[in-house]
């Protein structure tokens, strides 16, 4: 997986000092930019140098549980945002906060906000406050009133692979690996067969994004959710130097492990 180069200057301007209070992101693929976009927020809020499971402090490992008090993410409610999910953004950012300097917004499908939303959140970004940073994902900025576009920095982020793009050798991998971390059969084992497959880091991360993709449509229990986790986790570690070969026996492990508790 190649760095993405748009999202990672965020990181250079907040160190340097230079950077805006809210972002429109124009992209092919909500959910990897989503993703993309908590990972530059590790770096940025991270108090020592950020790198993939580290564990000197908690912040990280509170963003991947969606329970940092000074990050919030917005999604559409149905086929729309309404005005309450953005009441209760302005009343949350009330407050200094606590964890890190800024309070940080994420709304994804921006354009899915309703007249009465946009005309609230509006007001939001026309005063803007302090350590207040948004970003506003919508894979169309045309789609966006002029009024939000025009008070925010344009950034275009789009992948070459979106999730309708997923072969049906990876797609039965996915499968039938999904079956075998809820079953029986030793997963280790499976991971020669997966490797023989695989034979690129793209493909890896194909394998990832669309075993993300699985888990993400059926019903979060507890093991869904720590499933998603684990997934994201290595997904996030394809962006560095890695054995893919030991890196899949590890996810096993850790995948097996949650299934057995």
């Amino acid at each position: 997986m190649k760095e993405n180069k748009a999202l990672q200057e965020l990181v250079n301007l907040y160190h340097e000092h230079r950077l805006g209070h809210a972002f429109l992101i124009e992209t092919n693929n909500i959910e990897e930019c989503y993703r993309d976009i908590l990972t530059i927020i590790k770096k940025i809020i991270c108090p020592n140098e950020y790198y993939v499971g580290c564990t000197k402090c908690n912040l990280c490992h509170l963003i991947d549980i969606n329970s940092l008090p000074s990050l919030i993410t917005i999604a559409p409610d149905g086929k729309s945002i309404k005005k309450d999910a953005i009441e209760n953004l302005k009343r949350a950012f009330i407050n200094i906060p606590l964890y890190t300097k800024d309070n940080i917004y994420i709304i994804k499908e921006a354009e899915k906000m309703n007249d009465t939303a946009y005309n609230k959140m509006l007001k939001f970004v026309e005063e803007p406050e302090d350590n207040i940073i948004g970003f506003f994902l919508t894979k169309n900025k045309d789609d966006m009133p002029n009024t939000i576009v025009s008070r925010c920095e344009l950034i275009k982020s789009y992948y070459n692979i979106s999730a309708s793009d997923y072969s049906d050798d990876i797609k039965s991998i996915v499968h039938t690996y999904a079956e075998k971390i809820n079953g029986t059969t030793e997963l280790i084992w499976y991971n020669n067969e997966v490797n023989a497959k695989l034979t690129e880091r793209e493909d890896y991360v194909l394998f990832f994004k669309c075993l993300f993709d699985y888990y993400n449509t059926r019903q979060k229990d507890y093991k869904t959710i720590e499933y998603i986790k684990i997934i994201n986790k290595y997904l996030d570690e394809l962006n560095y130097n890695v054995n893919t070969s030991l890196l899949l026996d590890s996810f096993a492990i850790e995948m097996r492990n949650v299934y057995e508790k």
